[in-house]
C-alpha cells in the first residue's frame, strides 16, 4: 500500500468485492506555523517528480472550520485492485517526502478508505466547480442504512423538483463503529451562492413535494420538530474547501 502513503479515501457503498474504480483516496495535512510557503513549495518540487505520471494527485485548501489551514491530498478513481500496485520508485518517493515535507508538516491523518456513492449523488454529471461546502456525518452505529435511505429521498425529490443545487455521496468504508457519510456539495459560481438571495428557496417545494411522493408521516418522522434525520448521527461538521490546481497533478 505505498503507493497510499499518507493518503485518506473519499468516497463508499455498492459492493465491497466490485471492482468499479470509485474509491478515492485523500489525505489530510497541516503545516507547521510559519511554514505553509516552504511546504507549499516543496510539495510542487515532490508532485512535478512524482505525481505528474499515472499516480496523480488533487489538492485541495480547507479554508474554515477545525480544519481550516489543512489540506486535502486525493487520489482516485481507484478500484481495490490498485491497492496491491507499490510505485516502481517507492523508495525514492518516500526518501523524498521524508527529507523535503515531512519536517514542514504538524499534522497528518492517515489510513480512511471512502467509496462514491453514485445514487447518493445529485446532478454532478454537468457541473464544474472549484469550490465546495463538504459535511461529514458521523452516523449512529446500525443507522446508516436508514441515513442513507433519507438522502436516496432527497436525491429523488431534489430531481423533481429540479433544485439547481449538486452534490456527491460518499461513505467512509471499513469504519467499524464509527460509520462516515460525507456529501460535498458544489458551487460552479463560486462561494457567493452562499449568500441568502443568491438564489430562491427550494425549501417550502421540497418540503411539498416529500409529502406528496412519501406522506406526511414520513415527512414528520424524518424532518419534523421532535424527531429529525439529526437522531440517526452522533455529530456532523461542516468545512468551505476550494482547489488548488497549482498544487496539483496535470490531468490530460
Amino acid at each position: 500500500m505505498k503507493k497510499l502513503l499518507f493518503l485518506i479515501m473519499i468516497m463508499p457503498l455498492a459492493g465491497v468485492f466490485s471492482q468499479t474504480k470509485n474509491l478515492y483516496s485523500v489525505g489530510l495535512m497541516q503545516p507547521k506555523i510559519g511554514q505553509t510557503q516552504a511546504f507549499e513549495s516543496a510539495w510542487k518540487t515532490h508532485l512535478t517528480k512524482y505525481h505528474n505520471g499515472e499516480s496523480k494527485r488533487q489538492v485541495f485548501e480547507i479554508v474554515s472550520g477545525d480544519y481550516a489551514g489543512f489540506y486535502q491530498l486525493a487520489e482516485g478513481p481507484l478500484g481495490y485492485a490498485d491497492m496491491d500496485i507499490d510505485m516502481p520508485d517507492s523508495k525514492a518517493h518516500d526518501l523524498d517526502i521524508s527529507s523535503t515535507i515531512s519536517a514542514k508538516i504538524a499534522v497528518e491523518k492517515l489510513g480512511n478508505t471512502y467509496r462514491w456513492l453514485d445514487t447518493l449523488s445529485y446532478n454532478y454529471k454537468d457541473v464544474t466547480a472549484s469550490k465546495y461546502i463538504q459535511t461529514n456525518y458521523y452516523v449512529k452505529p446500525g443507522k446508516m442504512p436508514e441515513f442513507m435511505n433519507e438522502v436516496r429521498r432527497s436525491v429523488i425529490i431534489n430531481e423533481e423538483i429540479k433544485n439547481p443545487s449538486s452534490n456527491r455521496a460518499y461513505v467512509l468504508t471499513y469504519a467499524g463503529s464509527k460509520p462516515v457519510f460525507v456529501i460535498r456539495t458544489a458551487l460552479k459560481d463560486g462561494f457567493k451562492q452562499l449568500e441568502p438571495d443568491y438564489s430562491p428557496s427550494t425549501t417550502a417545494a421540497f418540503k411539498a413535494a416529500y409529502i406528496n411522493k412519501f406522506g406526511q408521516s414520513e415527512w414528520d418522522k424524518m424532518r419534523g420538530s421532535t424527531t429529525t434525520i439529526y437522531n440517526l448521527i452522533n455529530e456532523m461538521e461542516t468545512m468551505l474547501v476550494k482547489h488548488r490546481p497549482d498544487l496539483s497533478s496535470v490531468i490530460k
